[in-house]
């Protein structure tokens, strides 16, 4: 690892934050309050790319949990439950098992990763471009599609108390508000339920579904639903039904039509493969992979 006098510029740089003392750097970096601030700084510049590589790990496992905090527990439980760590032909009891271990975790947030010290390195890299590439713009995305259903509430209300007489002078006013693309500022509170939300799904994706199921692993499968659906309070279930509300009216014709081509393209390839294990794959890093980065 370079040491922090090796990381001074070689030549004089224009920029007063380039121009700072090494040691100076580093502080900057270690109180970064967020995954896109850190982001944009070491993007923006080399010396302090340069800065941040020599410490990336230990700055970055600070700055997620930051990041990440007040849903640390459900980022960590995504990123455990991925094939990569779980396997592609699980069997029904090490889904169980994990679903024990989620629960454990979850009544004080008591993860004991949950200080991100014993996750290694790539792990903490793929949480933190999940978070940046995925989670946060679909945030966004929710945010607006759930702003403009209560201003589109809004505006039939108000077109009915206004007694417009046809269905026409209505579909104006509801049109008028789509037209409407103002973004809608969310508190920390609501981002945070949102974020927990999307998680939360995500790791519901990982879980559930298997290609090519019996009838008896139909039926294991419902139990799993019915323990992770447990894990929480009723507003965080309506909350992932509203995300999945959000998929299907933003991404369903998407995915249709994909489906219809794998379909084609992997016809004569193996009995519904790989349509029928979709639905345990990543859902919404399908959806990330068509968001703008």
């Amino acid at each position: 690892m370079a040491s922090a006098a090796t990381l001074e510029p070689l030549a004089p740089s224009s920029s007063p934050l380039e121009s700072l003392p090494a040691e100076l750097r580093d502080r900057i970096l270690w109180n970064m309050p967020d995954l896109p601030t850190l982001h944009s700084i070491v993007r923006a510049s080399p010396v302090m790319h340069g800065q941040y590589r020599s410490n990336r790990d230990k700055l970055l496992r600070a700055c997620l949990e930051r990041g990440l905090d007040g849903f640390l527990v459900h980022a960590h439980a995504c990123q455990m439950s991925r094939l990569d760590h779980l396997g592609e032909n699980r069997a029904h009891e090490v889904t169980i098992g994990f679903l024990e271990g989620y629960r454990e975790w979850l009544p004080s947030g008591s993860n004991p990763c949950a200080n991100l010290g014993s996750v290694n390195a790539s792990d903490c890299r793929w949480m933190a471009a999940f978070h940046l590439t995925v989670i946060r713009p679909l945030t966004r995305l929710y945010s607006r599609w759930a702003f403009a259903k209560f201003r589109v509430a809004a505006a039939v209300a108000s077109a009915e108390k206004k007694d417009f007489k046809t269905a026409a002078e209505i579909m104006a006013t509801v049109a008028a508000v789509h037209e409407d693309t103002s973004a809608y500022d969310l508190s920390r509170s609501e981002e945070i339920r949102i974020m927990r939300a999307l998680y939360q799904t995500e790791t519901y994706h990982h879980l559930i579904g298997y290609p090519q199921m019996t009838e008896a692993d139909l039926f294991l499968e419902y139990q799993s639903i019915d323990m992770f659906f447990s894990f929480f309070d009723p507003w965080e279930a309506e909350a992932l039904g509203c995300i999945d509300v959000f998929f299907t009216e933003e991404f369903g014709p998407l995915f249709g039509k994909l489906s219809v081509k794998l379909r084609r393209a992997y016809a004569g390839r193996g009995p519904g493969y790989p349509i029928q294990s979709t639905r345990r794959n990543s859902a919404l890093k399908a959806h990330g992979k068509v968001l703008p980065r």
